[in-house]
């Protein structure tokens, strides 16, 4: 066996027990069927880490997502994520984030997590060892690259790879023909989001590499599944159309019992009452004062006279100069759903969109989401599909 296979099994295995506080080099070293000395050097090589130092990465990370999210000690969560100690896992933190994790949890205890505050190259260093005919590119001309070449269809995009943190890669450094971005989620696993016009390479990239895989195209599912099967692919594909907004302000009455406006941290005693006792990661958000003071961080209260009913919830991303928020997503209180009004709240964020200067952007209100919400889609009020995401499932 190769030793990249045998070291891609060994940080799978750090990945998995990373949390329990005995594991040790010895122990991934040995089930890896290596030395420690020689494991050492070549997990170096295959990572950018040694194996110490991915450990501690991991449990870090899932460490900032518990400190944000949860009310969980910080004690609890030093020996949840496998410390020994209040004060070893406080050392290391604050090497890692540069404040402790009590300072951590005040300045972003509710707020929504961008993946790319976490994520790192530890990925793309290990995809770019395994693949040495690919190169790290720069995340800004790749950026400029898509927005020159149609800014409509790839902007979203776009703002996948400064959000989420993406690293790109590309073969022998040339992105104009195709290049992947590369990420990982909180537990560390590895995606793909591949961008390429070029079906046999991308074929080939599909075959080529076993992890998560996105690719995006303007072409429909039919389209994409003929060419595929020409290649020999034949996976199942799990389609997302991608739509923007380019028409005229929306004639957009409503009820006269109905005001949208926008929430303000005065709205806390409403939001409580909205949320009936859920306590996930949205509605701490919605709770947490410091989100307001972000303008494109967009929650739109719809009163029902003076009861909040529902919540529009969006925001605005930019990406050198590109603004277009990212779908709305509407979430009524419990037992105060409306059909009819979906439609109409749909409509009042679009036209503020408009006026706040950004692109209206869909994914959402369409397919299976649009039938249970409201039961109509962003394409019947104007919107156009400029791209469609594919997840090979």
């Amino acid at each position: 066996m190769e030793n990249t296979e045998l070291i891609f099994n060994a940080v799978n295995f750090a990945k998995r027990n990373a949390t329990e506080s005995g594991i040790s080099v010895e122990e991934v070293a040995k089930n890896a069927g290596f030395s420690i000395d020689y494991f050492n050097r070549i997990f170096l090589s295959h990572t950018g880490f040694t194996v110490t130092a991915y450990i501690n990465y991991i449990r870090l990370k899932q460490a900032a997502f518990l400190l944000r999210t949860t009310d969980k000690s910080v004690l609890d969560i030093a020996l949840e994520i496998g410390y020994d100690s209040h004060e070893g896992f406080t050392k290391s933190f604050k090497k890692k984030y540069g404040v402790a994790p009590s300072e951590y949890r005040a300045d972003n205890k509710s707020r929504m997590m961008y993946m790319g505050e976490i994520t790192d190259k530890t990925v793309a260093t290990r995809f770019v060892h395994d693949n040495p005919d690919f190169k790290i590119v720069d995340s800004s001309e790749a950026i400029d690259f898509l927005l020159e070449k149609d800014a409509k269809r790839y902007g979203y995009f776009c703002t996948t790879i400064k959000y989420c943190g993406l690293t790109i890669v590309a073969p022998d450094g040339n992105y104009e023909n195709g290049f992947i971005g590369i990420g990982d989620d909180f537990s560390g696993s590895c995606y793909l989001e591949i961008q390429t016009d070029d079906f046999k390479l991308l074929a080939d990239w599909i075959e080529r590499f076993p992890q998560k895989k996105t690719f995006y195209s303007d072409k429909n599912e039919a389209e994409i599944k003929e060419i595929l099967s020409s290649y020999g692919i034949s996976e199942n594909l799990k389609v997302t159309p991608q739509a923007l907004y380019f028409g005229e302000p929306f004639d957009c009455l409503l009820p006269e019992y109905i005001t949208i406006r926008l929430l303000t941290p005065k709205d806390k005693k409403a939001i409580t009452k909205w949320a009936n006792g859920r306590k996930d990661g949205y509605v701490k958000h919605l709770l947490n004062e410091k989100d307001y003071l972000d303008e494109n961080n967009l929650e739109y209260g719809v009163f029902e006279k003076d009861n909040l009913i529902a919540i529009a919830g969006c925001g605005i991303d930019e990406v050198y100069g590109m603004r277009l928020n990212n779908c709305c997503a509407i979430r009524f209180a419990d037992g105060k759903e409306k059909d009819k009004l979906y439609k109409s709240i749909f409509k009042f964020v679009t036209n503020d969109i408009l006026i706040k200067g950004a692109l209206p952007f869909d994914d959402l209100q369409l397919g299976e989401y649009a039938k249970t919400h409201g039961n109509f889609t962003s394409v019947d009020l104007g919107y156009t599909v400029v791209n469609r995401r594919f997840d090979i499932m």
